[in-house]
């Protein structure tokens, strides 16, 4: 029942904000959970919510367990599964190194709950149904908050308290939190930092040899990069690789025009849904179907559903292109591909090469946070203070910094100014991800003190050896094109119908998209006018509905 009252709630509040929007009602609320410093100026609903959490309390109205709890706390802290081989998550060196400097300080047993990272909604859907899930319900997305905040998962928060029990922490994230925490007027989640905003070791390898072999410099546009691929095509060189399209949906950012349309974007632009009916992705779509018929990218691109396909491709000289994660062990296949094609030449494909002539190119920015949690709606008092002393005991730098980097002369050592790992694969062992996923709640990122020293450590622990120059490549990127790269559309209200319906719409986009991809070139527009038209039917104009109520009413970042 509570879930079916949800469902009515979010549809009631979305008439009730185009009703208020209508009336130019504002809310003159005060931020949720506010401290006692003066209310910060914001330009959202959200930023103006008044908190239906604990009332204002004082310092001296906290009970201190800086000494520990006088009865043992148990929280249950989730984990990401990952399917490392020879890593088990909840039972390792550093889950009893925090437990034993944490736990036992402050009389606190922690319990892991191990969460596959592919199927984490899933995971978590099945323990609060179940009833058994854990004190802190997390995900990297907005939107799946909202879901479990949808599904009731979650307690009202107490800024006043969080701070008490979490100072550093408070004093560091407390603004953003106060911004991105507030759900329906409440304080409702928390974040860690985040300080990498775009991705640092995700690019698009290329083959300059084959560049060089037709005779053409770094494409600047798209019209430039489909010439390239036509002269590799009529060469005999091959393709760019290309695979089937199934989540993550942020293929058309360069297509939006600059500056884009505010609300097409905020309506639009989603990670959990493919927006088949907006004209910017009609245009990449449109080029896509070009390229398929022309032959210049990966025949049966539709029969590569996780992108090995693409590797194989790339590995073998069938294409000349390889989008892909870069790291140390992305140097075993550079070997595999030079020692059957040893004249082979390495770049990082400009971004601006898929952008439309006379566009920019634009992507997708993080926001500014990392990892956002709650607290389970069941868990005690205690269980929630010990969350907050938990975090603030990790967001100490010494802990922090042992926690990311393991010690010195065992993980690491220093030389040039950066930690440079010496691979150590005993009992301490880190996990494959430096152990991130112990302290995402706090941070994202490692820590450094300074933009160099990041940059520096970056290409040292991403770079193949001998290719260390593609990280810097990426980074370049970066740097060069950070202005036309914005984050989406982060709403504070949940859109009911996103969750409702994207599975579903999810199947109808691959359906759709690889069928307007391989239609003839004449068929492309009566064809897409027909389906994209069933998508809206099929549920996608009910979530441009609810975003646009929450949208005219300010309910967003």
């Amino acid at each position: 029942m509570k879930k079916n009252f949800k469902r009515l709630a979010a549809l009631g509040l979305a008439a009730a904000m185009t009703i208020a929007s209508l009336s130019g009602c504002s809310s003159g609320k005060e931020p949720a959970g506010s401290t006692t410093e003066a209310p910060k100026e914001t330009t959202t609903a959200a930023g103006n919510a008044e908190s239906t959490a604990a009332p204002s309390q004082a310092a001296g109205e906290f009970t201190d367990y800086s000494a520990g709890f006088p009865e043992k706390v148990t929280i249950q802290i989730p984990i990401y599964e990952r399917g490392w081989e020879g890593w088990d998550p909840c039972d390792n060196y550093w889950t009893k190194w925090i437990q034993e400097n944490f736990g036992d300080k402050y009389n606190v047993e922690i319990e892991w709950i191990s969460i596959g990272r592919s199927t984490e909604v899933t995971d978590f859907t099945q323990l609060l149904s179940a009833g058994s899930a854990p004190t802190i319900i997390f995900h990297y997305d907005y939107p799946n908050i909202l879901q479990y905040y949808s599904e009731d998962a979650y307690q009202p928060l107490n800024a006043e308290e969080i701070a008490y029990y979490a100072p550093n922490y408070w004093e560091k994230m407390g603004d953003t939190i106060q911004e991105y925490g507030v759900i329906n007027d409440e304080l409702m989640v928390i974040m860690g930092s985040r300080t990498e905003l775009l991705s640092s070791n995700y690019g698009t390898i290329i083959r300059k040899d084959w560049m060089d072999k037709v005779g053409v410099d770094m494409p600047q546009n798209l019209t430039e990069y489909n010439d390239m691929l036509r002269k590799w095509k009529d060469a005999g060189l091959g393709y760019a690789s290309d695979y089937l399209l199934m989540k993550s949906f942020n293929f058309d950012y360069s297509f939006r025009g600059w500056p884009n349309d505010a609300e097409g974007r905020a309506l639009n632009s989603d990670l959990a849904v493919a927006s088949l009916s907006w004209e910017p992705t009609k245009a990449f779509l449109k080029n896509m179907n070009e390229q398929y018929n022309e032959g210049l990218i990966t025949p049966e691109f539709y029969l590569d559903t996780d992108g090995s396909q693409c590797k194989a491709d790339f590995l073998s000289g069938k294409a000349g292109t390889w989008s892909c994660y870069i790291n140390q062990n992305t140097l075993t296949d550079i070997e595999n591909l030079m020692a059957s094609f040893p004249e082979a030449e390495l770049a990082i494909l400009d971004p601006a090469a898929k952008a439309p002539e006379g566009e920019h190119p634009q992507g997708r920015k993080y926001w500014p946070f990392g990892m956002i949690y709650g607290i389970n709606e069941d868990a005690t008092d205690e269980q929630r203070i010990a969350v907050w002393m938990y975090i603030e005991w990790m967001n100490d730098p010494e802990v922090l910094a042992t926690l990311q980097s393991g010690f010195e002369g065992m993980h690491y050592e220093v030389k040039d100014g950066i930690k440079v790992s010496l691979g150590y694969t005993g009992e301490e062992r880190m996990s494959n991800n430096d152990n991130q996923d112990y302290y995402c709640l706090v941070a994202s990122n490692k820590s450094y003190a300074t933009q160099e020293e990041w940059a520096k450590s970056i290409v040292n622990a991403n770079g193949p050896k001998g290719y260390e120059y593609l990280i810097q490549e990426i980074l370049d990127y970066n740097d060069k094109y950070d202005e036309w790269a914005t984050p989406d559309t982060c709403f504070t209200v949940p859109i009911a119908s996103l969750s409702e319906y994207s599975t579903e719409l999810a199947t109808l986009w691959q359906e759709s998209y690889v069928k307007l991809v391989r239609s003839t070139p004449e068929e492309f527009d009566a064809l897409y006018d027909e389906l994209s038209q069933e998508y809206l039917d099929a549920g996608y104009q009910e979530i441009l509905d609810e975003k646009k109520a929450a949208y005219d009413a300010g309910y967003y970042h």
